[in-house]
């Protein structure tokens, strides 16, 4: 500020002297004010550049801080979607695959352990079988609920109902074809034999005939189960 610095120097003088002419008082004291006022405004202009600065910095926090937070929403969204259509993927190609399970498990029925022959194709069935279940099991392959469960219309298609009053109204009593999920997805419901009750019964075995079985009575054939699976 070389204004103020002349100010000085020659109030320096004024002091050294100790002399003070008219013409000097004319001309310093309002020199002396016009540069403190000068000095006022660059205070007040540097204070207000200060606070927009200062409000600069908490706007550009705030979106930064949003950034993040929009990020992070992004990747845990991505994240999640990508798993579903890994499980969508999975699902589908294991449910192309069941048919296997489905013979594996017709033939243990069928298969009938007489002879020598018999129990080497079994004991090679066996080893066969149990790979496929570690494989999908790996895969995140879980049965649904089965014999003794209670009938669920998400998870069993009933297509068969007895009479029978052991166990209580809606009971899985036989299971045609097993079912399937993968975590909370469903890849195919369980077709199954559901029970009932003398008298009116509750939702579950309502739910269970109207899904086409056909109701039997206590002699229902067993063998209806083994055609059932069978297609």
């Amino acid at each position: 500020m070389p204004m103020a610095d002349s100010l000085i120097e020659r109030a320096k003088v004024v002091v050294d002297t100790s002399f003070v002419d008219e013409s000097f008082a004319e001309t310093f004291v309002p020199e002396l004010e016009a540069e403190l006022a000068a000095l006022r405004t660059r205070a007040e202009q540097a204070e207000a550049s200060a606070s927009q600065l200062e409000e600069t910095l908490k706007d550009a926090k705030d979106k930064y801080v949003r950034l993040v937070a929009d990020f992070e929403n992004f990747r845990k969204r991505t994240a999640s979607e990508k798993e579903a259509m890994k499980a969508t993927v999975r699902g589908d190609t294991i449910s192309e695959l069941l048919p296997l399970v489905d013979n594996f498990e017709l033939a243990k029925k069928q298969l009938k352990l007489e002879t020598e022959g018999e129990i080497r194709v079994d004991n090679a069935y066996q080893g066969l079988y149990k790979q496929m279940v570690e494989l999908f099991r790996g895969l995140g392959l879980e049965a649904t609920p089965g014999v003794g469960s209670p009938f669920d219309p998400n998870l069993h298609d009933g297509i068969m109902r007895e009479l029978d009053n052991s166990v209580p109204d809606g009971t899985v009593l036989e299971e045609f074809r097993k079912g399937f999920m993968i975590g909370d997805k469903l890849v195919r419901p369980a077709m199954v034999k559901v029970s009932y009750q003398d008298g009116p019964g509750p939702a579950a075995s309502s739910d269970a005939g109207g899904e086409g079985g056909a109701e039997s009575g206590d002699d229902a054939p067993a063998e209806g189960g083994d055609a059932a699976a069978s297609q």
